[in-house]
C-alpha cells in the first residue's frame, strides 16, 4: 500500500481521521454542543439543530435557510445532507439514524448505501435504464418529494481509497435540472468537470485526486459511477 502525504477527498463517507462527525460510543466523553444516541450504543455529534428545506428548487443561499453554504454550517452538511433536503448538521451517513453503520456492513457500495437509504425512507426507483419521461410520471405520480441519483466509487486498497458515494439532486420536476454539494464544499448546479448538470447519467463525476504521495508523483483519479435514482418523500425521510 502507498504511504499518503495527505488525507483524500471524499464526498460521502466519514474519513477515518474526521473525529467531528464520525459515531461515539454513548458513554463518551461530551465534546460537541449536543449529540443523538442511535441504535447499537453509540452516538453522533450534532452542531446545529436540523433544519428541512421547504423548496429543493435551486437556491443555495436561502435552501434549508442557508446551512448549505454558511461557513458555520457547511462543513457539517454533505452531498446526502443536501440531496434529501435536510441539514442534519451531523454529516448525515444512509442508515445511520437506525444503527446501521456504512463500513461496519461493508460499504460504501451500492447494496449497503441503497439499504441505508432505504431505512431513512428514501426509495428505489430505477437504475440507469429509464426514460426522462418516465421519471417525470414518476415524480409526479407519488405524491409530494423530489428526485435523487446516487453515485458510487469504488474502493481501492492498493493506494489506500475506502471507496465512496456521492448524491446528486433534481431541482425540478421535469427531472432536468440538478445540483449537487460535494463533501464540505458549497452546493452548485455543475458537474465536476463544470458542466451544468442536466442528466447525473451523462455528467462527469471524475476528479483528479492530485500526487498519491511524496514518492509517488503520479495523480490518483477517482471516478463516481452512477448508479440509480432514488425517490426523497418530503416528511418520511430521517437521518442523522
Amino acid at each position: 500500500m502507498i504511504p499518503l502525504s495527505r488525507p483524500y477527498k471524499y464526498s460521502g463517507i466519514i474519513p477515518s481521521d474526521d473525529t467531528l462527525h464520525t459515531e461515539v460510543d454513548a458513554a463518551a466523553e461530551q465534546i460537541a454542543p449536543t449529540y443523538v444516541h442511535v441504535p447499537g450504543g453509540k452516538k453522533v455529534a450534532q452542531y446545529a439543530p436540523t433544519v428541512v428545506g421547504a423548496s429543493v428548487a435551486y437556491n443555495p443561499s436561502r435552501d434549508c435557510k442557508g446551512h448549505f453554504t454558511s461557513s458555520k454550517f457547511q462543513a457539517n452538511n454533505n452531498c446526502y445532507n443536501y440531496a434529501c433536503d435536510i441539514a442534519t448538521n451531523s454529516y448525515a451517513q444512509p442508515g445511520r439514524m437506525h444503527g446501521f453503520f456504512l463500513l461496519h456492513e461493508g460499504g460504501p457500495t451500492e447494496p449497503v448505501i441503497v439499504s441505508g437509504a432505504q431505512m431513512d425512507g428514501l426509495v428505489w426507483i430505477a437504475d440507469k435504464n429509464i426514460s426522462i419521461a418516465e421519471l417525470v410520471r414518476y415524480v409526479s405520480g407519488h405524491g409530494a418529494g423530489h428526485l435523487v441519483a446516487l453515485l458510487i466509487s469504488q474502493r481501492d486498497e492498493s493506494v489506500d481509497w475506502k471507496g465512496d458515494y456521492h448524491w446528486v439532486r433534481c431541482d425540478e420536476t421535469n427531472c432536468i435540472s440538478w445540483s449537487q454539494k460535494d463533501g464540505t464544499d458549497q452546493v452548485t448546479n455543475f458537474d465536476f468537470a463544470g458542466n451544468i448538470i442536466e442528466d447525473p447519467r451523462n455528467a462527469v463525476w471524475e476528479v483528479n485526486q492530485g500526487p498519491r504521495s511524496k514518492t509517488d508523483p503520479a495523480d490518483f483519479i477517482v471516478n463516481y459511477e452512477f448508479c440509480g435514482f432514488m425517490f426523497v418523500p418530503i416528511g418520511k425521510v430521517k437521518i442523522i
